[in-house]
């Protein structure tokens, strides 16, 4: 094959595959909004377990208006915090700020470093005796979140990316009432077997590495090496082969980027919470979800919201077809697909390509809520998918 230099886009990717879960830098506000904590106090876990004393903390744009009635949630990935969703949130942005409060938390077991972010195994001072949870246990945990601290009781939007955009359809099934619209962007219904086999794999690097300890590592000397390793597997199906085509322009650039990436992975995550959070993504199934008892296409039925779903055709981490959200798009009384058609695969999510598309429809969803027409705007697929039950081969 021939190579070429590293073009433009190719730095872009880059960055990207180093925010794989997140997003990649984009201009922020120009003053970060405050932390805020809201204590829940014990929280019951769907498993019949609990966690004591959690404490979720969040960050809000906008005003919340005196009806409390434009009040948006916006979930982050798996590698996120609260400030990974900020790009979507400003005036005139996806999520316009002069006209909505959005609502920004680390999500249950957050694996940012960050020493103020949310209950988590390291966080709780439990770390391997923190009871496993799952979806559904984190938007309960973000329902608490709104209705205890916020005083929330109607959202105009759920919206996420990646394990967010998980969530997102989670809050649809678990909550139908409770929003006007579910935006979830890169997302799943239900885990593959190769996403299991992913994760698993990533886990083992991580628990291979001599610093692990069973989960027991020290906060200063924490498995960073396995660490970086681990998320590297996951972008090794994160991004598509064009993409790696575009990114490196021999072996030596894949080389020279692997090592700086998983040193600065490596340092930027805590593994514990990574692990207990992939557990969660790959136990995941919102056919589960009582009472629906596995079956996906009355789960998708029970959902009131309009559904915007923007999944993308490259994504190898999450695949649409596959992962049930073209199956789940069929049956759902009112959504809508956009295809974000990115070589960035799973991380295709905020390029000069997708952004613009997704502000747009966003924008286009949230003024026909507004203004009381039902529905979408434009095809309920794309206009070049042949099936609607997949992405085209």
């Amino acid at each position: 094959m021939q190579t070429l230099p590293l073009p433009r886009g190719g730095r872009w990717l880059a960055a990207a595959m180093l925010a794989l879960g997140t997003v990649a830098a984009l201009p922020a506000a120009a003053q970060a909004p405050a932390v805020q904590s809201c204590d829940l106090g014990e929280l019951k876990l769907e498993s019949g377990a609990s966690i004591p004393n959690v404490r979720m903390t969040y960050i809000t744009h906008g005003t919340l208006n005196a009806e409390r009635s434009n009040a948006i949630l916006s979930i982050h990935g798996l590698r996120g915090n609260r400030d990974a969703q900020s790009f979507l949130a400003g005036p005139g942005r996806a999520l316009d700020t002069d006209r909505y409060f959005v609502v920004q938390p680390d999500t249950l077991g957050v694996a940012s470093t960050d020493p103020n972010a949310t209950t988590s195994p390291t966080r709780s001072g439990l770390n391997m005796a923190f009871p496993r949870f799952n979806i559904r246990d984190m938007v309960q945990a973000e329902y608490r979140l709104l209705t205890e601290c916020l005083n929330i009781r109607h959202l105009v939007a759920v919206t996420g990316i990646s394990m967010g955009g998980i969530g997102s359809l989670q809050w649809a099934v678990s909550h139908p009432d409770f929003m006007d619209a579910v935006i979830p962007i890169v997302p799943q219904a239900h885990a593959t077997r190769q996403t299991a086999f992913v994760w698993e794999t990533a886990r083992q690097a991580i628990m291979l590495d001599p610093k692990w300890r069973d989960g027991a590592y020290p906060a200063d000397d924490p498995p960073r090496r396995g660490t970086g390793i681990g998320i590297n597997i996951q972008n090794a199906f994160g991004f598509s082969a064009d993409a790696f085509a575009e990114m490196f322009q021999d072996r030596a650039a894949v080389e020279r980027f692997h090592a700086t990436s998983t040193e600065q992975l490596g340092r930027a995550t805590d593994a514990r919470d990574w692990v207990y959070r992939t557990w969660a993504i790959v136990d995941h199934d919102i056919a589960r979800t009582p009472p629906f008892a596995g079956d996906l296409r009355a789960a998708a039925r029970s959902i009131k919201a309009r559904l915007l779903l923007m999944p993308n055709c490259y994504d190898q981490l999450l695949s649409p077809g596959e992962s049930g959200v073209m199956e789940l798009a069929a049956h759902a009384p009112n959504a809508k697909i956009v295809d974000l058609d990115d070589i960035a695969g799973h991380s295709g999510n905020n390029s000069p390509r997708s952004l613009p598309l997704i502000t747009a429809e966003i924008r286009d969803l949230l003024q026909r809520v507004a203004d009381g027409r039902p529905g979408f705007n434009g095809p309920r697929i794309p206009r070049h998918w042949s099936r609607e039950d997949r992405c085209p081969g």
